[in-house]
C-alpha cells in the first residue's frame, strides 16, 4: 500500500480484517454488558482487571472516580472494588466501562480490547453472547463454522 492510499484512508486487506474482528468483538462485549446479570459482569471484570498492570488499574480508578458521586466512587484500585464500581456505573450509564478504558491516559495501550477479549473468552459470559458468537477466538470472532446460522456445536446438538 502506497503513501497516497494511506493518506486517503485506504487500508490493506489485513488491516481491514483486523478492524472488522475488533469491531465484532466490541459489539459482542457491549451485548454482554447489556444482557448479563450484574453479578456475572462484576465477577468477570474483577478477573480481567486483576490481569491489568497496577498503573493501568490506577488510571481506571481515576477514570471511574471522575464525575462519580460520593457513594459511587471505587474505594481503591483493587480489582474487585474496581469491578463493583464499574458494574454499577455501567448499569446506570451504559458505556461507562468502555469510556473509562479508552480514556486518553490509556493511549497506546490495548486496555479495552484486552478486557473485552478476556470477558468474551470467559465461560461465565458465553451464555450471554449473541447467537452465532460462541466458540470465540481471542477477538470475539466466531471460529467454528456456522450451520444454518448456528455454531456447528449447537447445530449438532439439535440434529
Amino acid at each position: 500500500m502506497g503513501f497516497i492510499d494511506r493518506l486517503f484512508g485506504a487500508t490493506s486487506a489485513d488491516e481491514a480484517a483486523a478492524s472488522t474482528a475488533l469491531d465484532r468483538a466490541l459489539e459482542n462485549y457491549r451485548h454482554v454488558l447489556a444482557t448479563a446479570p450484574a453479578e456475572t459482569i462484576e465477577r468477570v471484570h474483577a478477573e480481567a482487571f486483576a490481569r491489568l498492570e497496577e498503573e493501568h488499574r490506577a488510571v481506571l480508578y481515576e477514570e471511574l472516580s471522575r464525575g462519580a458521586g460520593t457513594g459511587e466512587r471505587p474505594l481503591s484500585s483493587e480489582p474487585e472494588t474496581l469491578a463493583r464500581a464499574a458494574t454499577r456505573a455501567e448499569q446506570r450509564r451504559p458505556g461507562t466501562i468502555e469510556r473509562a478504558l479508552t480514556a486518553p491516559a490509556f493511549a497506546g495501550s490495548w486496555a479495552l480490547s484486552g478486557v473485552a477479549a478476556f470477558v468474551l473468552a470467559s465461560p461465565l459470559t458465553s451464555a450471554f453472547l449473541p447467537w452465532g458468537a460462541a466458540n470465540l477466538d481471542g477477538f470475539g470472532a466466531a471460529s467454528a463454522p456456522l450451520a444454518d446460522g448456528m455454531p456447528a456445536a449447537r447445530a449438532a446438538d439439535t440434529a
